[in-house]
């Protein structure tokens, strides 16, 4: 069986050769063999000659093209379509690091589902890390929510913590960014499971996940003033609007294949802006309640239509 692991470069000099060791040294299960196949999307400093080298070195297992940059969305979107038939598949950053069980970890988890002829998703919490990787704390405490309704508001998954099985790579590739809105591809991912498969979240990190300056850091390492000010923006930035553009977009899209309460939840997100039951369904449905401080946010967003 074969795991495919998915990367997208761009001027990943610095912290590529690491991320690619990590991957490496995964301790998979016995009849598993590894692919990782990156797409470079316009690197300008020495990531390809990275890429040649360990290409040269695992040629069997490394492979890489390079084309136009597409932004990070659109490029793995474009390895999604184009990366060999496998058992299963998942994303991977250029600059993290992976503990030795991640993938392991995943495929039993996808493996222990009884139906696997759904989409299925696996994705974890993720231990916060400096430049030098050096553990701050995990990026997310509690429960995580993994039911529709919430996927349409808040986010589950980074895309370098997912691994998923062929019937969800066969269900995302049918999704064109040519056509349709421009989702970022992990958003876009749990968004497709939880309306056709199920998504299943692990609580223990698997991997750290490197802040070095030009990411966002990790909200558990931040302050509490930090952290408040980090939700306003999350819940109440321009660009959330998507949210309630991309439900209508699904009605469209997937209308006849969709459960009537999945229509109805769909309905209060893309329309609560210009009809008023549905802006009330939203805002005193419980499926969409996750608990006092998130639900203050999410109103919050709501009053402003910033949803």
């Amino acid at each position: 069986m074969v795991i495919s692991i998915m990367m997208s470069t761009y001027n990943g000099e610095k912290f590529l050769r690491e991320q690619l060791d990590s991957i490496l040294a995964q301790n998979l299960p016995d009849g598993f063999s590894l692919k990782v196949i990156v797409r470079d999307d316009g690197s300008s400093d020495a990531t390809l000659s990275i890429l040649n080298e360990y290409c040269e070195k695992y040629s069997s297992v490394i492979s890489y093209y390079t084309g136009d940059n597409l932004k990070p969305q659109r490029s793995f979107w474009h390895l999604l379509k184009n990366c060999p038939p496998s058992d299963f598949y998942a994303f991977s950053d250029q600059d993290d690091f992976w503990y030795p069980d991640k993938l392991a970890r995943a495929i039993a988890a996808l493996q222990a589902e009884p139906n696997q002829n759904i989409p299925l998703l696996y994705t974890t919490n993720v231990m916060v890390a400096d430049a030098e990787l050096n553990p701050v704390a995990p990026m997310y405490s509690g429960k995580k929510h993994t039911d529709f309704a919430h996927m349409l508001i808040y986010n589950l998954s980074n895309g370098c913590t997912q691994v998923f099985n062929n019937c969800a790579r066969d269900e995302f590739i049918k999704y064109d960014m040519d056509s349709n809105l421009v989702i970022m591809h992990d958003r876009l991912a749990d968004l497709l499971t939880a309306m056709f498969g199920k998504l299943i979240y692990g609580e223990e990190p698997s991997m750290l996940y490197r802040q070095h300056g030009n990411n966002a850091v990790g909200e558990q390492s931040l302050g509490r003033f930090k952290s408040f000010i980090k939700r306003v923006k999350r819940f109440c930035g321009s660009s959330n609007s998507i949210r309630s553009d991309r439900s209508r977009m699904f009605l469209d899209l997937y209308g006849d294949r969709l459960t009537e309460e999945q229509k109805r939840l769909l309905w209060a997100v893309g329309y609560y802006k210009t009809d008023k039951k549905a802006r009330k369904t939203l805002i005193k449905d419980k499926a969409f309640s996750k608990g006092k401080k998130d639900d203050f946010f999410f109103h919050l967003a709501i009053r402003f239509k910033k949803i």
